[in-house]
């Protein structure tokens, strides 16, 4: 193989790379975070980027708010953790411990 096609390939990598991340950029699925205890620094962690911080959503984008939401602390929780909901757009976080989605949970139910 050439110089040209080695560049060419690791460019074409590099940019698969990108692509992919940017795809699954809400998901977040990564629990190697020893400095985030909060409820609120997990929420803004794994959430916000796609929540918002201050819980609103994105209505446009079909992101709906889930501060003031009817869902209970164990739906939140349910939700956060289950991965056989496919058709939904939000990802789920299977390898979340449920520690950590209860403590994101309760922040969402007192912001």
């Amino acid at each position: 193989m050439n110089l040209k096609s080695k560049i060419r390939k690791t460019i074409f990598v590099f940019c698969a790379a990108v692509v992919h991340f940017s795809l699954t950029g809400c998901s977040k699925d990564m629990h190697d975070h020893p400095k985030l205890t909060t409820g609120k620094q997990l929420f803004e962690h794994h959430c916000a980027s796609c929540h918002k911080v201050t819980g609103k959503g994105a209505f446009l984008k079909g992101v709906p708010a889930n501060k003031d939401t009817i869902l209970s602390k164990s739906q939140i929780v349910h939700k956060i953790k289950d991965q056989s909901s496919a058709n939904e757009k939000m990802p789920s976080f299977p390898k979340m411990s449920a520690y950590e989605a209860a403590k994101i949970s309760a922040y969402l139910k007192n912001i």
